[in-house]
């Protein structure tokens, strides 16, 4: 599923490349999809419009508004068929029914923009956000009031953060200054870190080496990261190397801005500002359709 500034939103057999339903969204400013897992029914998208839309596919022409945010929506996750999590540039993020499309709990201890989130893949009640304000912090929906953890380390905006998978307790940030961290919440403390130093030339007014996005390999072995530059950079987790592994260099021909791998492990998925969504399989197709932010 993917969705760019031509307002629709867009489901994809990522296999053959074909569009297999297309809906079109009141709002063409789309920051983040969501994709229900549960069941598969439901897709959810949030932008600069400051709502969260929620779209059965069957009847995508009744959207359900979610609407309480003061910033635009900067990420949507299910939780289930019942529950949907958002963050937003408020620095928040909120728990919502969707039924009934209020507001279940609000998590706010940021003090900056929120840029991402991930949901743990053990446990259904924790997820890990990252803001502007430099840090990383891990909540439980069952205790909301405060962050259960605070990670800090980065000297810039923390672009991007995704869990480790089948683990629970290692996630992985990266940051507008060129560095990746791995946490683990057990030691409440940085197992490594990665530094990138391309200098390569970026968007106007972004950092040189910014980077955007994180996604864990099904083993957890590899980290790759998005650059502003338009390649992918893979790190191997377990190297007490600090430099990549290797370098995917011109992936894309713009800013990378989001990136996941599929729950297989066997196909990497890259959005970017050059309006392409890429599929990289394991034996190195490569499938193209155009986007500039998506969900499996």
């Amino acid at each position: 599923m993917s969705a760019g500034q031509d307002g629709n939103l867009l489901i994809w057999n990522a296999v053959t490349s074909n569009k297999v339903q297309a809906i079109t969204l009141k709002s063409s400013y789309v920051m983040s999809v969501g994709y229900e897992q549960t069941k598969g029914e439901m897709v959810a998208c949030g932008g600069l419009d400051n709502l969260c839309t929620i779209y059965k596919l069957s009847n995508p022409d009744q959207a359900m508004e979610m609407a309480s945010h003061d910033g635009l929506i900067t990420c949507c996750r299910f939780l289930d068929d019942t529950k949907i999590l958002t963050s937003s540039g408020d620095s928040t993020c909120i728990r919502w029914d969707i039924a009934r499309g209020t507001v279940l709990d609000t998590f706010a201890e940021h003090k900056e923009h929120i840029n991402y989130m991930s949901l743990s893949p053990t446990d259904k009640n924790v997820f890990v956000s990252a803001s502007v304000d430099k840090t990383a912090k891990i909540w439980d929906i069952r205790a909301s009031k405060s962050a259960v953890q605070t990670f800090m380390g980065h000297t810039g905006d923390v672009n991007g953060v995704d869990f480790m998978p089948a683990d629970g307790n290692c996630f992985a940030t990266c940051s507008e200054d060129g560095g990746i961290h791995l946490f683990d919440m057990r030691a409440y403390n940085e197992l490594a870190n990665f530094k990138v130093n391309l200098g390569g030339a970026s968007a106007p007014g972004m950092a040189s080496d910014m980077l955007t996005s994180v996604a864990f390999s099904k083993s957890g072995r590899i980290l790759f990261v998005g650059h502003s530059d338009g390649s992918v950079l893979a790190f191997d987790a377990m190297s007490d190397k600090s430099t990549p592994h290797f370098t995917m260099t011109g992936a894309h021909d713009r800013h990378v801005s989001c990136m996941g791998v599929s729950p297989s492990g066997e196909a990497l998925a890259t959005g970017s500002w050059d309006t392409t969504v890429k599929v990289r399989l394991a034996a190195v197709a490569v499938i193209v359709v155009d986007t500039c932010c998506f969900a499996y």
